[in-house]
């Protein structure tokens, strides 16, 4: 009788192993139907966009070859630098969009037109201001933050600001 038993649980289990292995292959064949069908010409924007995001960063230009590409590559920067307010020097106007957050306020340390540390820094000159709103000072960024203001603009306001 043990043999008996013995035998229908080998048969038992033999039966479950093969019905576990015709799962598996079933499984198997129903994920590579459902999977992706289309290959590379499913959808034509996902290359452009893998593409996009592996890019470089940032190239290294060596030798004479090299200079061009960086001097090319800066004159097409600046030809196609759009300037702030459509070229406009109107040093008021300027001024209220861009300078009076800070300026009109003293906020972070910034001279206020008219008060005493403003007259004090206007004695520098035009020049020595303009440099400084150019590039920066203290907690001031270059420019005022917009860096597509040209130095003809930034003029005007500084010269607006210490009159």
């Amino acid at each position: 009788m043990e043999e008996q038993t013995d035998s229908v649980f080998i048969r038992n289990i033999s039966v479950v192993i093969v019905l576990l292995v015709l799962f598996t292959f079933s499984i198997a064949f129903l994920a590579r139907d459902v999977g992706d069908k289309g290959g590379e010409d499913y959808n034509p924007s996902r290359m452009a966009t893998t593409e996009e995001r592996i890019r470089p960063v940032a190239s290294v230009y060596t030798g004479e070859e090299g200079a061009a590409a960086i001097e090319a590559a800066a004159v097409t920067s600046v030809s196609e630098m759009k300037v702030a307010f459509d070229g406009s020097l109107d040093a008021e106007m300027i001024y209220s969009n861009v300078c009076s957050a800070c300026h009109a306020t003293g906020a972070a340390g910034a001279p206020i037109p008219g008060s005493p540390v403003m007259v004090e820094r206007a004695a520098k000159g035009a020049d020595a201001l303009t440099q400084n709103a150019v590039n920066g000072l203290n907690a001031m960024p270059p420019r005022g933050g917009r860096a597509d203001l040209s130095d003809e603009q930034v003029r005007a306001v500084v010269e607006y600001m210490i009159q």
